[in-house]
């Protein structure tokens, strides 16, 4: 997603313009939360990522559109997306002022589940419009969007999951796990994660790659990076060797390549891009 809208979530940064609602009891399992943003008119372009919880993405209408720029690709989505997996490199600008943005963030390995897809989809299509995925699975997206409120088109998602004939499991060993991991923030080794969550080496490696469809290393590497942006971007005065070693780089040079990676740009000239009054 936008990664100013997962930062506020990562932060807890809510209020009016943007804020979390419940999934009810019945798919607390599946759905992360619901999130409702509104957007800066003069924000158009924003850097994607993804920390591992799949998530759909509605604009406002159904004709609003967005482009998204990948290194060696640039496309349109219209109305919707899905995104998960490792995005690098990829940004998305706003076509239009569509306002509110709305977010449904899905446990890793339940969406794959809901939607039947491989979970190595993202892996090779990281942004992917939702149209696709909603045409193989009787999701309406006319209908969606013929309703007008929130509340509306929570009801209409959460009816969907509920109806769906799919048995959604969720392996407890796994999500332990995972919970440890984001505990703490990605800051350890798989080797480490393994001696201290008490499980083996081969079925944390199996049980990654069938549910989520990525490796532990792929998906600790998320989190710590995701910690070092929030640190890095929240930063008066940057000290990148401070932020690398406190969000479990080795050093400064590990960091450097792992933000070059997902962002394209050093975090100066980051942070640079993120102070241009318009972004293009």
């Amino acid at each position: 997603m936008p990664i100013n809208y997962l930062k506020k979530i990562q932060l807890g940064e809510f209020n009016a313009d943007g804020y979390r609602l419940s999934p009810s009891k019945e798919l607390e399992s599946v759905i992360e939360g619901f999130y409702v943003f509104s957007r800066d008119p003069k924000d158009t372009t924003h850097l994607i990522f993804n920390d591992g919880f799949p998530v759909l993405i509605f604009l406002q209408n159904c004709q609003d559109t967005v482009t998204v720029t990948a290194e060696n690709d640039t496309f349109e989505i219209k109305a919707a997306w899905a995104s998960a997996g490792t995005i690098k490199n990829v940004y998305l600008k706003y076509n239009s002022h569509t306002s509110p943005i709305f977010i449904v963030r899905f446990y890793p390995g339940a969406f794959y589940q809901l939607f039947g897809l491989n979970v190595q989809h993202f892996r090779y299509n990281p942004v992917t419009p939702f149209e696709y995925i909603a045409t193989n699975n009787n999701f309406s997206l006319e209908e969606f969007f013929g309703h007008n409120s929130i509340e509306e088109k929570i009801a209409f998602i959460s009816t969907y999951v509920q109806n769906s004939s799919t048995a959604i499991s969720r392996p407890q060993s796994l999500h332990k796990t995972l919970d440890y991991i984001h505990k703490i923030k990605g800051n350890s080794t798989v080797r480490n994660v393994t001696n201290d969550a008490g499980v083996n080496y081969k079925w944390l490696e199996r049980s990654f790659l069938q549910h989520i469809g990525l490796l532990p290393k792929e998906y600790i590497q998320l989190q710590r990076f995701m910690h070092a942006y929030l640190e890095l971007v929240r930063s008066k005065d940057v000290d990148l060797m401070q932020i690398a070693i406190s969000n479990g780089y080795y050093d400064a040079n590990h960091f450097l390549k792992d933000f070059k990676a997902y962002t394209g740009k050093t975090p100066m000239e980051y942070i640079r891009f993120q102070s241009q009054p318009y972004s293009c």
